[in-house]
């Protein structure tokens, strides 16, 4: 298949754990070249009661038989498409195409007034636009780019193995011709619809609801080489409502060429052209979250948290939410005031409790202040006994990776300076925590002033196991994203975490785990234990997103 184109132990001790693309559909378009990837402007069609849906597997595989077989289209590590544009039958410009497994993608189109590149790695998934602006995608717009990766980059190929969950969901008329509507996504909640002709069993159309996008594909024709398979040699891309016609853009099929050994540094974003210092900066950071860790403790706030069990095809079985009233102190986790639970108030005689409850972990906090001051004294003099300049777990992050593509961008208004890290080659991990560490692929956007992480995102890229996965088992792509907001006053404080893992632990079950927290509405009180005397918050499911 061708396609065109994140401690709250200390902040709950550390918190566990512009342009937009470009203005025109053509800077668009480059996002999801690369995939023929597109979105769902949900059409569900009705299914016949008489035709049953396969399992996705079976149409998947039926693909793949279609298209050439499954053991050759396994045998393509990386592949290269080059393209025409055309606009309303009028020549515009050349695209190239490259992937990458097991999932990595960029697309570069080439147009008069200049050039648009996109690409996804496991790190991170970014944009350069018309406008010479680098954008790294952050939600549902970066998810979806890495969710085309890894399909456009296997080819469908073993995609369970990649985490990827998929499910028929419908038969629908595709220009007169049933389509089988067979839906992929990952834990993290990216998704895309693919349509499968039922009489060819070919790829006849991708939606990509994050981007907005519809690619159609036709045409399919192999080169008549040994290795060759059936490639779409047209593809129309539209945006938005657009399904076809005017506006649309045709890319159609110049040349393929597969396993050339392209480098994984193709698909880097661009550094900046100054050398920015990663190590250096991230000392700074780390030496300076003492300090706020200190002021984190002088705010109440609320959060919201849900969890999400997800089934094995993806859908959500069950969603739960609490908003609690937070009250940090100092060298001890917070003590936390429910509100309310799925949108429900506590009744009167549970909120009685729960007030009961949380003023005796206030007295509790009173009494064992000095011990637990003594504790933390202790830790601190450990450290410098050992002579460690650096958090332990800085340390190990980094010798552990290296840190890819250093570049400036703006992040919710904002200047920041942005790196992709990846597990460093060759190194040999000593304990389990580096052997984790070591496992991990993300990105990081760092306050070059103020010098705190504003966004950090993180992924197993392989699986982790404790005791040969006797004890612990987490497959790939268990991640988590964070998220820090500045107050007016220049302290920055949380204000999003997003936890999704796939787990099994001491071989007796596990699951799908979706855990999103959210804080806002932070009022500053002293933080001694014996100013509990704020006024009682209100209710409410949806804390403001940004304090």
């Amino acid at each position: 298949m061708t396609s065109t184109p994140h401690k709250y132990e200390k902040t709950r001790v550390r918190i566990e754990a512009r342009a937009a693309v470009c203005r025109s559909a053509l800077a668009l378009a480059l996002v999801f070249l690369g995939s023929g990837c597109q979105q769902l402007f949900a059409q569900k069609a009705a299914v016949p009661p008489s035709r049953k849906l396969p399992a996705a597997e079976k149409v998947v595989d039926n693909y793949l038989k279609a298209i050439g077989g499954k053991k050759r289209v396994a045998m393509i590590r990386d592949a290269a498409y080059d393209w025409t544009i055309d606009l309303n039958r009028q020549t515009m410009g050349k695209a190239r195409t490259q992937t990458k497994t097991p999932g990595s993608m960029r697309t570069e189109m080439t147009f008069g007034n200049g050039q648009i590149i996109s690409a996804a790695n496991a790190s991170s998934a970014w944009v350069y636009g018309l406008d010479g602006v680098l954008r790294t995608l952050t939600g549902p717009e970066a998810a979806a780019a890495r969710l085309q990766a890894l399909l456009e980059a296997s080819h469908l190929v073993d995609y369970k193995k990649l985490n990827v969950l998929a499910r028929v969901v419908s038969v629908s008329d595709l220009d007169a011709a049933p389509a089988y509507v067979v839906d992929f996504s990952t834990r993290n909640g990216a998704r895309m619809r693919y349509w499968f002709s039922l009489s060819n069993k070919l790829l006849v159309k991708i939606e990509d609801d994050a981007r907005k996008t519809t690619t159609r594909f036709s045409d399919y024709r192999a080169d008549g080489t040994a290795t060759a398979l059936l490639e779409p040699h047209r593809v129309g891309f539209s945006t938005g409502l657009n399904t076809g016609g005017a506006g649309e853009l045709t890319f159609l099929l110049q040349q393929v060429s597969y396993n050339a050994g392209l480098a994984d540094s193709a698909f880097d974003p661009p550094q900046a052209t100054e050398a920015l210092d990663v190590p250096a900066l991230l000392r700074e950071v780390g030496r300076n979250q003492d300090e706020v860790e200190k002021r984190v403790t002088e705010y109440a706030f609320m959060q919201k948290e849900t969890d999400r069990e997800i089934s094995d095809k993806g859908e959500v079985r069950k969603e739960t939410v609490k908003v609690s009233e937070v009250f940090p102190v100092a060298h001890r986790e917070p003590i936390m005031k429910l509100i309310s639970e799925n949108g429900v108030a506590l009744s009167t005689e549970r909120a009685a409790k729960e007030e009961k409850r949380v003023q005796e972990e206030f007295l509790k906090a009173e009494r064992d202040q000095g011990k637990n001051e003594e504790k933390a004294e202790r830790r601190r003099a450990e450290r410098e006994k050992k002579g460690q300049d650096d958090d332990p777990e800085l340390s190990q992050f980094l010798k552990a990776c290296e840190f890819v593509s250093p570049r400036r961008e703006l992040f919710r208004d904002r200047n920041a300076i942005v790196f992709d890290f990846r597990p460093r080659p060759g190194f040999k991990a000593g304990n389990r925590q580096e052997s984790l560490i070591s496992k991990l692929v993300g990105v990081v956007w760092i306050d070059p002033v103020d010098k705190q992480i504003m966004r950090l995102e993180a992924k197993l890229a392989e699986g982790f196991k404790m005791a040969g996965g006797l004890l612990l088992s987490l497959r790939p792509g268990a991640g988590f994203v964070m998220e820090q907001t500045r107050m007016v006053e220049g302290v920055w404080l949380p204000r999003l975490a997003q936890i999704n893992l796939s787990v099994t632990v001491l071989l007796f079950g596990g699951g799908d785990f979706n855990k999103t927290i959210e804080w806002s509405d932070y009022k500053h009180f002293k933080g001694d234990v014996g100013d509990y005397k704020l006024d009682a918050p209100k209710a409410t499911d949806v804390p403001n997103k940004k304090p």
